[in-house]
């Protein structure tokens, strides 16, 4: 039986992006470790399917961790003797990917699923274009989140396109249809009403996921409230990250007071809330793919994004969503307001959007898609 590692930074990562695909490989009959920051929910819910193996880690930039746990890894590398090992996020990454390394691992897969370089300016943008190049040089494969990125990288040096892959249309595990059913679309959008009453008889733009700068939440706050109409509502639903959250504490302030933007936090239940969006705005500045717009879609919602590489290529543009420039307010307010005022584009986007989730970004599909994949990384060390 052929040991597997799969190891990130926080388990949200593990949850929402790595579980499902190694659940899959469990069940081919493959013995599979989960290693990351593991609260004792997680090691109970979990514990049963995997081995679960606690590592601390911090987020950010963390001296300590840097110094302590690539011997961490390494010992445990050495005691258990992996035929395989992937790693993802940028500091569980850098941790582990030296001493998978040295203890003579074969398959070595950095899952590339984002360029966080590429939000910064400067001397620190330098540093963290190192560090990719270091990820990717240390590796044996790279699985990159979408075509596009993986062009990018391969332009910008960081590693050659021979040891690159995407999965299938791009992404990661896909989207679970039977929990992201548009069928109960009315019925959560009708409990979301109830708890959120400003909400109701307003057309309501939605976001998901953290709010934070590189998202680009201070443009969608900016373009929303440039639009002044009292017949438009929006909803967010994530937290407030705490190292990249650098946005206009006035311009949130008044957007809490206008009454029509409701900041409602972290939720376990996106498919509920995302059934009383109409529109589902994701501003981001980059990504490496974005499951939110995929569950959007699935959810019935239209989609408004950037034309950066990842988001770009989940809809199909003036098809099943609408691409904007990142960075820009104006451009965004514009598609909002062109979208919110054309109900009959909605739906076409809507169907649209459907269509091709289901085809293309079914988990079933993604999970066979990537298990094949890593089974070729295995035969071809």
């Amino acid at each position: 039986m052929k040991k597997l590692c799969a190891i990130a930074t926080i388990e949200g990562t593990m949850n929402s992006f790595i579980i499902p695909a190694m659940e899959y490989f469990v069940d081919k009959g493959y013995d599979v470790t989960l290693v990351c920051t593991m609260s004792e929910d997680f090691i109970k819910k979990n514990s049963g399917k995997f081995h679960c193996v606690n590592i601390p880690m911090k987020r950010g930039i963390a001296i300590g961790d840097m110094l302590r746990l690539p011997w961490k890894f390494w010992k445990l590398f050495r005691k258990e003797k992996f035929d395989y090992v992937q790693y993802a996020t940028t500091n569980a990454s850098f941790y582990a990917c030296i001493p998978a390394k040295l203890c003579g691992i074969k398959t070595r897969v950095y899952c590339q699923w984002g360029l966080l370089y590429v939000g910064y300016t400067g001397i620190k943008r330098s540093i963290f274009k190192w560090v990719e190049k270091f990820l990717c040089s240390s590796a044996t494969h790279i699985t990159v989140a979408s075509k596009k990125n993986m062009e990018y990288a391969v332009e910008e040096g960081l590693m050659p396109a021979s040891k690159a892959s995407v999965i299938g249309d791009g992404g990661t595990v896909g989207v679970e249809l039977s929990v992201f059913d548009v069928a109960k679309r009315e019925a959560f959008k009708a409990q979301v009403l109830e708890e959120h009453p400003e909400l109701k008889g307003r057309l309501v733009y939605g976001y998901v996921g953290r709010i934070e700068t590189d998202k680009g939440i201070s443009e969608l706050l900016e373009a929303f409230m440039s639009l002044n109409n009292e017949k438009y509502a929006l909803l967010l639903i994530g937290p407030f990250d705490e190292l990249r959250s650098n946005i206009n504490p006035q311009l949130i302030e008044r957007a809490k007071a206008s009454g029509r933007v409701v900041f409602h936090g972290f939720s376990k239940e996106v498919p509920k809330y995302m059934s009383a969006m109409d529109i589902l705005v994701h501003p981001t500045y980059r990504e490496g793919f974005s499951m939110v717009i995929q569950q959007g879609m699935a959810m019935g919602c239209a989609i408004i994004t950037t034309n950066v590489p990842g988001p770009s290529e989940v809809i199909v543009d003036g098809k099943s969503g609408i691409l904007v420039p990142d960075h820009s307010a104006s451009d965004l307010a514009k598609a909002m307001e062109q979208l919110g005022e054309n109900a009959e584009m909605r739906k076409e986007y809507v169907e649209a959007g459907l269509e091709r989730v289901r085809k293309l970004f079914n988990r079933q599909r993604m999970l066979e898609l990537t298990y094949q994949d890593r089974i070729r990384m295995m035969n071809n060390h």
